[in-house]
């Protein structure tokens, strides 16, 4: 005959316990692993983006440049060589709060929420120039849960650069339509110049494009590209 095996009840409430702290243990575990991967920050994927490929003379005259490994055209410069107008316009048109926000805009968002919410669908995503960073730099499919992330990321980016670096980065990873990334890039060609001549005028048609790049080129859509920077 088979013994069985009796336990007081003083017994089973001490396995119970102990079963609880495992279960809690292996949660606890999951947890820190699910936020280390929401607050881990690739900093090498942003920093270390595709640019085109430029021959110089040995003054410093470009003689040929290339296409980047995405088959862009990408000629990141220093923000002080963007021109006058170029950091006011894009803080002006695309995050108000720039210099004021720690990565976030806890008002974009407030107001995110409560457009969304009248309007039964997302139409605001309360981005801001840094969280912008974040997604150029890690494409990701659009969902609440990689809002989330790109949020998360955008506060810890802002610890590890300044203002100034984060406008810099935006503004050479902003696409300005079909296979042209960067503000040097869209200069060159859309007006045949560098960034740092740009116009008043310029600077806010360019700028204008990046919410919708492919639908305001200037080259195949002049009108539009006027409208929206008139509008602005």
């Amino acid at each position: 005959m088979k013994k069985k095996n009796h336990y007081s009840t003083t017994d089973r409430a001490a396995i119970n316990r102990r079963r609880l702290r495992i279960i809690g243990f292996a949660c606890g575990c999951a947890c820190l692993i699910g936020l280390s991967s929401l607050f881990m920050l690739p900093l090498s994927s942003i920093l270390e983006y595709p640019v085109s490929v430029v021959v110089t003379d040995r003054d410093g005259v470009s003689l040929a440049s290339s296409l980047s490994s995405r088959e862009e055209w990408c000629f990141p410069v220093p923000l002080d060589e963007m021109g006058k107008w170029t950091a006011q316009v894009a803080i002006s048109l695309e995050d108000k709060r720039f210099y004021l926000h720690p990565g976030i805009d806890p008002l974009a968002v407030l107001r995110a929420l409560f457009v969304n919410h009248a309007k039964g669908k997302i139409t605001s995503g309360a981005s801001t120039i840094t969280s912008q960073v974040i997604r150029l730099s890690i494409p990701r499919k659009r969902t609440v849960a990689n809002k989330a992330r790109e949020f998360s990321q955008a506060l810890l980016l802002e610890g590890f650069l300044s203002k100034k670096e984060i406008l810099e980065l935006y503004l050479n990873l902003a696409p300005f339509g079909g296979n042209i990334r960067g503000i040097e890039s869209a200069s060159l060609a859309y007006f045949n110049k560098q960034a740092k001549y740009l116009s008043l005028g310029e600077s806010v048609l360019l700028i204008s494009l990046i919410r919708s790049p492919s639908q305001l080129r200037p080259d195949r859509y002049p009108q539009r590209a006027q409208d929206a920077r008139n509008r602005n």
